[in-house]
């Protein structure tokens, strides 16, 4: 689930700085809305959007005791970070139907209860509609598609959270943004997916369960798109960013840089565990 967007760069005391501010209080406001559960559940590109649109300022000081002890920084005043907070919940939301719709034991009582809690911050009608695309996902997802149909779903969502977040209409970016994250986590998740014998877009659109079945034009397409994705992505991003530009443009560009080098790897017969080699690049914050 997302994800991508992180610290892959030695950042300065500053830049640090500015992205505790930030990421410690989406903590510390997930526990004041939401309770002790949700720290955990973070995403990184919500802190993102936290960054692009708010300054850092009125930083106060603490010693967290669930990283050792060790000197973060949060605002004194966390009110600014509750739409950051329903937002990364809506995501959260999102992931969890998606679960449930591919057949696990995802409550719905659970379900009904994060959704009350979504309804403090957004009407019925986004709700429902919200729902509808990840329905309209699992739909799809039934037929054998082209890649980038399947992809259709995930653009629109990210289409819709741009409505509601930026006001942004008729924009490129969601649709850049909803194709690459399809398209990145089609790449990173693909021997997992075939194992498991779940759904994959690529082994569903190429009729492939080896990567190094793909042809070589196959691979230049999927590379190509995110490269094209890439490009419109550090294009737009400043219309929506009012501050602290350097370091998100710094997140941006070096985060698309290690999924690029990482996905052409896998494409090659690299290794394909992301998760756990993204933590040996990753710098510690």
């Amino acid at each position: 689930m997302y994800g991508y967007i992180s610290i892959y760069f030695k950042p300065s005391e500053e830049e640090r700085r500015n992205y505790l501010y930030h990421y410690c209080g989406m903590c510390h406001n997930l526990k004041a809305n939401f309770g002790n559960l949700y720290r955990p559940t973070i995403i990184k590109e919500v802190v993102l959007f936290s960054i692009m649109q708010n300054e850092t300022k009125d930083i106060k000081e603490f010693k967290c005791p669930w990283m050792k002890f060790g000197t973060r920084y949060r605002p004194n005043q966390m009110e600014f970070l509750d739409k950051y907070s329903y937002l990364n919940l809506l995501i959260i939301y999102g992931k969890l139907i998606d679960y449930k719709l591919e057949g696990y034991p995802i409550s719905l009582k659970f379900l009904k209860k994060i959704k009350e809690k979504l309804s403090n911050e957004y009407d019925n009608n986004f709700l429902c509609e919200y729902e509808k695309l990840m329905e309209y996902q699992d739909e799809i997802e039934k037929s054998r598609l082209d890649i980038d149909c399947y992809a259709k779903p995930t653009q629109l969502l990210m289409n819709l959270l741009f409505k509601k977040f930026f006001n942004a209409q008729n924009a490129t970016l969601p649709v850049s943004i909803g194709t690459l994250i399809y398209i990145v986590d089609s790449i990173y998740d693909f021997s997992k997916d075939i194992k498991r014998k779940k759904f994959n877009a690529i082994s569903n659109s190429f009729d492939i369960k080896d990567l190094q079945e793909l042809e070589i034009n196959d691979k230049e397409r999927l590379l190509f798109t995110y490269d094209l994705c890439s490009m419109d992505i550090m294009e737009e991003y400043e219309k929506y960013t009012l501050h602290n530009k350097h370091l998100v443009k710094k997140l941006l560009s070096f985060s698309i840089n290690y999924h690029r080098y990482k996905i052409t790897s896998i494409l090659n017969g690299g290794e394909n565990n992301e998760r756990c080699e993204k933590q040996d690049i990753k710098w510690s914050i």
